[in-house]
């Protein structure tokens, strides 16, 4: 797929380097992030790998 130019830019919300891929900081940073859009992410080890989710915050209200 050929990357393209002219498209609309997107606003950053958030930006930050990590040195190396560390998942728990990884979402530590996406809650700090998008907590307030309503997003809650959650992590945990399974056997090798890790499983993300991603929560609606808004849901619970209702």
């Amino acid at each position: 797929m050929p990357v393209r130019g002219d498209h609309e830019r997107l606003q950053v919300i958030g930006e930050r380097l990590f040195d190396a891929f560390q998942p728990g900081e990884v979402v530590t940073f996406l809650n700090q992030t998008l907590k307030n859009r309503g997003l809650i992410f959650g992590i945990r080890r399974v056997g090798d790998g890790y499983e993300f989710v991603v929560y609606d915050a808004d849901a619970r209200q209702e």
